[in-house]
């Protein structure tokens, strides 16, 4: 009989639910395994109702309220709360067959309908890539995966929105990123957004871009002197650094860094410095060459033919000289003497002195 009375007020019910509007419009999202409340705009002075009734999809009953007394079906047992004072209802252990309509009848002439919608949970978000090793120019496809229901994706780099162009582009549901020709400024950190109305989630994937090595340049003097320190830096734009090779005039020579140094330098240190960089993942090589010329330091030190030179220059100096003062000698004692100086007053004195003499000796 009590049945009887609840199909009874149940179908009477049904006939004002969409008019009344005691439910807002909808719809309501929940998550699996959540709850959901649905809220009348009924309140406490409303009431009290004699009779409320709930139905899924119209005809499916969830409760059935009359003075005090409800009418549970096994389905919805410990799954609801009854709010008699507003007529709501709280709705648990939600699984995907819960979406859909619900509606409300309050005797005698109110009621509503909303739309109830269950997600699963966003999760498992994972970016995979057509490659491990992306170098500059190859195809490259980035793919955001997920679990859950109707995922939406968005995409960002390093922080921003995604910039499409014809080389990158995104597949109608922006699943899969498409670079047709992967260039070094593509390298960065890619965000794919998962969101769903109750969840969202997210993954990350960091592209390197390995090119090069390219703009290969050595940078030092190209004129020093003898003993002078050697310091020669070769730099390339490489991904991973580029690795590197010396040669002077075509031969290898000892250095496998990017600065080749060497404390004192010799004449034979003079030529042409090559540097070739290489790049281990694209496999590409590029050279650049510097001209170093190692000027001979007379300060310092002179060779063996130096001081041959200096020592033979000496003696030139020391042969002339003495070839001058015996030059000089010679003209100096081929002159023919001066002759004597005249003595005729002197024989004239001696002539006056001689009487004397002569008397004396008398």
């Amino acid at each position: 009989m009590e049945a009887a009375f609840y199909l009874f007020l149940l179908g009477a019910f049904m006939c004002s639910t969409e008019a009344a509007g005691i439910l807002p419009d909808g719809p309501l999202n929940a998550p699996v395994g959540g709850s959901v409340m649905f809220t009348t705009f009924l309140t406490e002075a409303d009431g009290p109702f004699d009779a409320v009734t709930w139905n899924f999809n119209a005809t499916i009953l969830i409760i059935s309220y009359q003075s005090g007394s409800s009418l549970i079906p096994p389905a919805y047992q410990d799954r609801i709360t009854f709010f008699p004072s507003t007529a709501s209802l709280e709705l648990k252990d939600l699984t995907l067959d819960d979406g859909g309509e619900y509606s409300v009848n309050v005797f005698p002439d109110r009621g509503g309908i909303i739309k109830l919608d269950i997600y699963e949970k966003i999760s498992r978000v994972s970016i995979k890539s057509s490659t491990e090793q992306i170098t500059e120019g190859s195809s490259v496809t980035l793919t955001c995966e997920a679990s859950g229901s109707s995922p939406s994706r968005t995409w960002k780099k390093d922080g921003s929105d995604l910039n499409l162009s014809e080389n990158v582009t995104l597949s109608e549901d922006n699943t899969v990123l498409t670079f047709k020709a992967v260039k070094k400024e593509n390298s960065g950190e890619y965000v794919c957004l998962v969101s769903n109305p109750v969840s969202s989630s997210e993954a990350k994937f960091t592209i390197v871009v390995n090119y090069g090595p390219a703009n290969v340049q050595i940078e030092g003097k190209d004129l020093i002197n003898e003993n002078d320190q050697i310091k020669l830096i070769c730099s390339a734009e490489s991904t991973p650094s580029a690795t590197f090779t010396w040669r002077l005039n075509g031969s290898e020579i000892i250095g496998s860094s990017a600065e080749f140094l060497k404390e004192k330098a010799q004449s034979s240190d003079s030529g042409t410095y090559t540097c070739e960089a290489k790049n281990t993942v694209t496999e590409k090589q590029s050279t650049a060459e510097h001209e170093l010329h190692v000027r001979a330091d007379i300060t310092s030190g002179c060779y063996a033919g130096c001081i041959a030179g200096i020592v033979v220059g000496c003696l030139v100096v020391v042969a002339a000289a003495s070839a001058g003062g015996f030059f000089v000698y010679k003209k100096l004692h081929k002159r023919k003497p001066d002759p004597p100086p005249q003595t005729a007053e002197v024989n004239h004195i001696y002539e006056e002195i001689s009487p004397v003499y002569q008397n004396v000796g008398k």
